[in-house]
């Protein structure tokens, strides 16, 4: 067999260079090869954009030509709302809506704050809870729930009408204004709505003599009724203490009678506290008493 020859030597170095192998090693270096690859160019788009705008004609150019982009597309009228719609809502409140939310229309809709109308309509008073949107055919749709007044409170400032939570809905002028609500009066009444409203069940039988609750030192009730009577109801368990009430009245009638105040404050000793009238005439018997018993002992 023919035997292969030897390759001769070139006097070539295969081996790369000292700064050819150094560049290899380096550009395996992660940090370096994105350096390489993103750092440079991004700071080269940077540096160049930045010298770009640095114009002041130009930086005008591009915000005019952005707004114009913007404007082109929020104005096109599928997007455009031309109409208000309100519902849920009595025409006082629809009234005072439209003037507490002066929305200029038509307007596209990419130009309204649902939220910052959402918010406003909670400020007000008779507003419970609300939803804003858009509908088809360009229509901006309030959908309002309303507080329900649950009663009237007489306090320093006037008459507020509040809801069953004590939560205010409105002022009245007049106490002709408020119709068959019932009243309540006194400092911190309206803290206590729930309260006064489970007594005024608890006196239906005598709801035709009903005048109203007031607060006593924020702690208790009194039930006011017609000529001048009063309930004095205890600071715990008013409910069943009034139920006591009507039990006495309805055994005794002691609510027809010349009595001016039912104090039920103590549990276990009801105090019963006659008009003057009463009282004179309760004098004078006791009195003539005393004589008759005086004449026949004697």
């Amino acid at each position: 067999m023919r035997q292969m020859k030897a390759p001769r030597a070139t006097g070539v170095d295969p081996a790369p260079s000292k700064w050819r192998y150094r560049i290899e090693r380096l550009w395996l270096t992660p940090l370096f090869k994105a350096l390489v690859r993103t750092g440079i160019p991004s700071f080269g788009f940077v540096f160049l954009f930045t010298w770009y705008i640095n114009d002041a004609e130009r930086l005008t150019g591009i915000i005019d030509t952005y707004e114009s982009a913007v404007s082109a597309v929020q104005d096109r009228p599928e997007f455009m709302v031309g109409m208000l719609r309100i519902e849920g809502a009595s025409e006082q409140l629809q009234s005072d809506i439209e003037e507490a939310l002066p929305i200029d229309l038509p307007l596209s809709q990419f130009q309204l704050d649902m939220d910052g109308l959402r918010r406003e309509l909670l400020t007000l008073d008779p507003v419970l809870d609300a939803d804003v949107r858009v509908k088809a055919g360009g229509v901006l749709l309030l959908k309002v729930t309303e507080r329900q007044p649950a009663v009237i409170w007489q306090n320093a400032d006037g008459l507020d009408v509040l809801d069953a939570t004590g939560h205010r809905v409105a002022t009245l002028d007049t106490l002709k204004a408020a119709g068959p609500l019932p009243l309540i009066a006194g400092e911190g009444a309206s803290e206590a709505v729930p309260e006064a409203l489970a007594l005024i069940e608890a006196a239906a039988p005598i709801t035709d003599r009903l005048v109203g609750l007031t607060r006593i030192g924020n702690r208790r009730w009194d039930v006011v009724l017609t000529r001048e009577q009063r309930i004095l109801l205890p600071e715990d368990a008013p409910a069943a203490a009034l139920d006591r009430a009507l039990a006495m009245h309805e055994a005794k009638d002691v609510l027809s009678r010349d009595v001016r105040i039912v104090d039920l404050r103590l549990p276990d000793r009801p105090v019963l506290r006659l008009t003057a009238p009463a009282r004179d005439e309760l004098r004078r018997l006791q009195e003539l008493e005393r004589l008759s018993y005086r004449e026949e002992s004697e």
